[in-house]
């Protein structure tokens, strides 16, 4: 029990380093990154998640959600131990102390509560009217920090939590504090933009700085005590030497705003970041670029993030109401997983996010986000098939992400030609919305349209070359010819002459009375059509239709 406890070996020192990895795990910092992932934690109130913490014997991880509760997870089997109700608002933060025995957590309204290591609430009271945003303890764990909307930081006696110094001179929300390891000095970082140094003896501010280009979310002392990283909206990671208060290097490789930043607990230059857009990042001190990365870690923002004591596990929550644990890689390990596979060399990883692509395909069980994260690291790799280019190419703009262009002259033709093809529909009286394609212009905004159609299609009774084609009646031609069933006559003598034209003229008239009652018929039946009537054959499904048309 005593040795479970001994912070000497949970953060091993250089004399005895042998004794718990190889040698060579210590001479290259790589051997630090945990990007293999391992689990998924997510408990059944399916809330985000603020902060998570191991507990100092790292058997347990805890973890702070919008709804006010702590969840207890065990640290090697990833499963669910116990769910405590801890406060009525979202948990915003909460730290152990030094000698392990206690932990304080805060919420949106300001209170502060203590916590045995066996999770017994033992006190609550009020620390701030405003959100706390961070909590830090002094080495000798009796005295502790606050930060908070309110912009000040207030230090307090853990024992007799009574508050003793108010620290006031940032201009805005503080977001982060952070007591030094072995000295009496404070480090804030805040909404305006300034990171700022306190003696927490007394209300002075010992030294301002104007470090970064937009909101500071976190601000973290080294290991060793004489570095502080700080991490910033603005996508930067600054590093500075509490000697002579000048950043000495930049990081850059988040997208966008850096939310959390925590150093590795035994190798004093490696430190991890993660980001608004689910990233998180590996980072060594004398590299400006990120040396690992997990590109979808998260769905959403990860907002806190911690190392296990013996820095072979990284813990990291997120608003996707998940907690997730990353190790390292095993030996012989492909890492062709998805989240491994953009740390392949580039001939490698091409082949990597196709069989991952393939296999998300071919399982129905792939979730529809994994399968997204899959194809976007797909798509970011450089080139594409050559059969795939060629056909996409013929759809203007519809290449791939890299090649795709749209071809302005083109599309200007195709709008030309289908506006051309409308004006000349209007110009021969064609619309379009007449299923039947008659050849008049249904306007809609003027109702007297209607009669004057009508008009029209009684004026045009009168001669039938001005019916519609479309429902215009076969032609009826007068016959210049007999009869076809009477047989052409023969040639008659000149005495028979004068009867022969008497029976042709007789036929005529017979024809002609034909035709003019085919007449009459037709134009009867238009009569109908200009009173409303359907035409013959027409069922009443399709001329209602036509008329809710109109």
């Amino acid at each position: 029990r005593t040795l479970a406890r001994d912070r000497r070996a949970l953060f091993p020192q250089k004399s005895y380093r042998q004794d718990l990895e190889p040698m060579f795990a210590y001479s290259n910092p790589a051997m630090a990154f945990t990007t293999r992932y391992i689990h998924t934690s997510m408990n059944k109130q399916r809330a985000p998640l603020h902060c998570c913490s191991w507990t100092p014997d790292g058997r347990r991880l805890i973890t702070a959600s919008h709804h006010g509760e702590l969840t207890l997870w065990n640290g090697k089997e990833f499963t669910f131990e116990h769910l405590e109700p801890a406060h009525k608002h979202p948990i915003r933060a909460m730290t152990w102390s030094p000698d392990d025995m206690w932990m304080i957590t805060s919420d949106d309204e300001g209170i502060l509560k203590y916590w045995q290591i066996s999770m017994t609430n033992v006190k609550e009271f009020e620390g701030h009217r405003e959100p706390i945003r961070d909590i830090t303890f002094a080495p000798t764990s009796k005295k502790f920090a606050t930060c908070s909307d309110d912009r000040t930081i207030r230090v307090w006696d853990f024992e007799e939590c009574k508050m003793e110094q108010t620290l006031k001179g940032h201009g805005w929300d503080v977001k982060s504090v952070d007591w030094h390891p072995t000295k009496g000095l404070l480090l804030s970082g805040s909404k305006d933009n300034t990171i700022r140094l306190w003696d927490p003896r007394s209300e002075n501010e010992l030294c301002k700085i104007h470090a970064h280009n937009n909101l500071i979310s976190s601000v973290r002392w080294s290991p060793n005590g004489l570095w502080f990283l700080s991490a910033s909206r603005d996508q930067h990671v600054k590093i500075w030497d509490i000697r002579n208060l000048k950043s000495f290097r930049t990081f850059i490789g988040h997208k966008k705003e850096v939310t959390t930043i925590a150093w590795h607990p035994s190798i004093e230059e490696v430190f991890s970041s993660g980001g608004y857009e689910g990233s998180v990042n590996f980072w060594v001190v004398d590299q400006t670029n990120p040396q690992a990365s997990i590109l979808n870690a998260h769905d959403h923002s990860v907002w806190s993030m911690d190392w296990h004591p013996l820095g072979h596990v990284l813990a990291t929550c997120s608003s996707d109401k998940s907690a997730k644990y990353w190790g390292r890689n095993l030996p012989g390990d492909d890492m062709k997983d998805v989240y491994n596979a953009s740390q392949l060399p580039e001939n490698e990883k091409r082949q990597a996010y196709m069989e991952l692509a393939e296999e998300a395909r071919n399982n129905p069980k792939t979730s529809f986000r994994r399968r997204n994260k899959i194809l976007s690291g797909l798509n970011e790799l450089q080139g594409e098939d050559q059969e795939d280019a060629n056909a996409e190419e013929a759809i203007p703009g519809m290449g791939s992400a890299k090649t795709a262009k749209v071809d302005a002259k083109q599309i200007q033709d195709l709008f030309k030609e289908s506006s051309t093809k409308k004006d000349s529909q209007k110009k021969d009286g064609f619309d379009t919305r007449n299923h039947r394609g008659r050849e008049f212009n249904r306007d809609r905004k003027s109702r007297g349209r209607f009669g004057d159609q009508r008009r029209d299609m009684r004026r045009d009774i009168e001669d039938p070359q001005n019916f519609p084609p479309s429902n215009r009646p076969p032609p009826l031609r007068v016959s210049q010819d007999p009869l076809p069933s009477a047989a052409a006559p023969a040639p008659a003598p000149a005495q028979g002459q004068a009867q022969a034209q008497a029976q042709v003229q007789v036929q005529v008239q017979v024809q002609a009375e034909a035709d003019s009652q085919a007449l009459t018929a037709s134009r009867a039946s238009f009569r109908e059509v200009s009173q409303g009537g359907n035409l013959e054959g027409e069922d009443e499904g399709e001329g209602g239709g036509r008329d809710r048309d109109r």
